[in-house]
């Protein structure tokens, strides 16, 4: 039910729609730059490393303006066509006949910042520090098991020799969904830096289509400026050929990235025409806000408002390095069935969202038809979790099918199987608290007297930690967890974190059950996004890992993932290793994910308009992706 608004935005209402557009033309920014020369864009999260624009250290927040506006990829992403095209490299490479050596050509005419020609140079001397024994960037493992160097041919042309065959050198070193671990690096610039992963690069010289201009020394904002070359910028160069720019476009002179506050200050803002772009609300602040200013809208215009295509999965990770009972299976597939779904999906984002069961999958309206179904028809032809005393659990005992329709009928929605699939999801696991009971026990805990439960002699308390203050849907769907769980029998705390330990934790395994998104899809072959649960990667928790957190160590799994790395990704058997991959992960219930990422993500068309939405989905609404430099020229001066 739509809230009744207060006095104050009653007021802010009555001024958003009677004071025009011209008068913002004298007003400044607290900046001190033009507001009609300014988009403002909400960033989530502060930095605790202000002043440090260098990518490769750990620790800097490449989604605060970083990778969208000054940074560059070999290969970025179209996300409306699903493709990928070359950035710095000027087209795809061209691979030897069994993938161990990619010759790859360098698009000619782009500039850095400071005037100097992008390179070949440039592309070598980038992986050349990252490759170096000395190099502390988190990519630096990953990239030197693939890669053993990289040669400049000349001026325009490098070439990639790998350590063995490996068919998706564009999809592990280019950009497929938020954005990539690799930024061409200024050689000319940083040369004598020894290590690139621990260099705080203040005054960086840019590839992308901005520069630095301010930044608050407390880590709330970030100024950047366009470069008066703007169309010599990689994206410039890149964008006129891919999206057909002609460098007669006005992209915002100013972008300022800010962290807002809290949520009645985010509104508020928005509602008042201070802030241009959210990064995501819940349905409740984007009730107020729209109902507050008509220049104020998502994705679409109404129900169900978000768009549930963010190929990142929202749920509950666990720490399987943390030993028994969290790297047991049962014990996972036991929290699973625990949880009534129905009230989990209410409790996020009031029933919005297509749900997402299967662990490692997202749910995007695209992979549905191409991994959804299959590992739907699997689980309900095919699966059974045997336990030690020869008894199974089948798809009677696990799979909920009905929910889609449970959920239509609560809100009044009609609509052909296919259309509510779409909407609500294929299905979730079933709330089956008795099967639940039975994979506790094969796991080794006990109820005690108390209505709790034991291992080994001791209560287990369940520790559920999510990140505070920012990603609303990962942590709504701790806080139901918690509460679900709480019901089960199990004793919990719920504790969230900053930001400053989130991302460490997560590497290090530093925590037990979790609201990490380690889910991602956007293509048909998978490798890419799969890679980091090979087993050989695990290091002892503690330890900085350089593959997933979670510590997922499957023999099988890891297989795949070597298997696949020398398989081409165009090839059935490619497609074939990625569902048997998918398959084993439902089997050991690697992690329990809710729904799709359901992002409610609205921008106000009162200054600035010709933003993406299903109406114009000329690209997604990802403002926090790399890929948002090339939605930058779309956006233009309302008049």
């Amino acid at each position: 039910m739509r809230k009744i608004l207060s006095l104050t935005l009653a007021m802010a209402l009555v001024l958003t729609l009677f004071v025009g557009f011209g008068a913002f033309a004298e007003e400044m920014t607290e900046v001190g730059t033009p507001r009609n020369e300014t988009l403002i864009m909400e960033t989530q999260t502060p930095t605790d490393l202000p002043g440090n624009f260098n990518s490769y250290f750990r620790g800097v927040q490449n989604g605060f303006g970083i990778h969208q506006l000054i940074t560059a990829h070999l290969w970025e992403m179209d996300t409306a066509a699903g493709d990928q095209f070359g950035e710095i490299a000027d087209g795809m490479p061209t691979p030897n006949e069994d993938f161990t050596q990619f010759t790859m050509k360098v698009r000619q005419g782009m500039k850095w910042s400071d005037g100097e020609d992008i390179t070949a140079d440039d592309v070598v001397f980038t992986f050349e520090k990252i490759l170096d024994e000395k190099c502390t960037a988190g990519c630096h493992a990953y990239c030197s098991s693939i890669i053993a160097s990289v040669e400049k041919v000349d001026d325009y042309t490098v070439q990639f020799n790998m350590t063995s065959p490996f068919p998706r050198l564009t999809q592990a070193f280019g950009v497929t969904i938020w954005g990539c671990d690799y930024y061409l690096l200024p050689e000319h610039v940083l040369k004598d830096v020894e290590d690139i992963g621990s260099y705080q690069w203040e005054n960086p010289v840019t590839a992308g289509p901005y520069t630095v201009k301010d930044y608050d020394p407390n880590g709330k904002w970030i100024l950047y400026e366009l470069r008066e070359d703007w169309f010599q910028s990689a994206m410039g160069v890149a964008g006129a050929d891919h999206y057909g720019f002609t460098g007669e476009e006005a992209p915002a002179k100013y972008v300022w990235c800010r962290v807002l506050g809290d949520d009645t200050t985010r509104q508020m803002a928005m509602i008042n025409n201070e802030v241009d772009i959210l990064c995501e609300v819940t349905p409740e602040i984007l009730d107020v806000m729209t109902a507050s200013n008509p220049n104020i809208a998502c994705w679409y215009s109404e129900f169900p408002y978000a768009t549930s295509d963010d190929p990142c999965s929202k749920g509950l990770c666990f720490s399987m390095g943390q030993g028994e009972p969290y790297s047991n299976k049962f014990f996972r597939w036991g929290i699973a069935l625990s949880l009534d779904f129905d009230e989990v999906s209410l409790s996020i984002f009031d029933g919005a969202g297509r749900a997402s069961p299967f662990p490692l999958y997202t749910a995007i309206s695209a992979g549905e038809a191409v991994y959804g179904k299959a590992l739907r028809d699997y689980v309900v032809n095919d699966f059974k979790l045997e336990f030690s005393d020869g008894s199974v659990l089948t798809a009677e005992d696990v799979w909920d099918g009905e929910y889609a329709f449970r959920m239509a009928d609560m809100f009044g929605i009609e609509g052909d199987e296919d259309y509510l699939y779409d909407m609500f999801g294929l299905g979730w696991w079933k709330h089956n608290p008795e099967a639940a009971e039975k994979c506790f026990a094969e796991a080794g805990l006990e109820k005690g007297d108390d209505g709790l439960w034991y291992f080994n002699g001791e209560k287990l308390v369940l520790e559920l930690s999510y990140l505070a203050d920012t990603e609303a849907q990962a942590g709504r769907g701790v806080q139901a967890a918690y509460d679900q769980l709480m019901k089960a029998g199990f004793e919990c705390q719920l504790i969230s974190k900053s930001s400053s330990t989130w991302d460490v934790d997560a590497s290090m395994g530093n925590f037990y059950i979790a609201g990490y998104w380690p889910n991602n899809y956007i293509t048909k072959d998978i490798y890419n996004k799969i890679s980091g649960w090979d087993a050989d990667l695990i290091k002892p928790v503690g330890e900085i890992t350089n593959g997933q957190g979670t510590r997922w160590n499957n023999a099988e799994a890891t297989e795949i993932i070597h298997t696949l790395a020398a398989t081409d990704p165009e090839s059935e058997e490619s497609y074939e290793l990625g569902l048997k991959f998918y398959e084993l992960a439902i089997d050991e219930m690697v992690d329990i994910t809710f729904h799709s990422g359901v992002k409610y993500v609205p921008a106000n068309s009162t200054i600035w308009e010709g933003y993406p939405t299903a109406d114009n989905p000329y690209n997604g609404p990802w403002w926090w992706w790399s890929c948002f430099k090339y939605i930058i020229p779309y956006i233009t001066l309302v008049g």
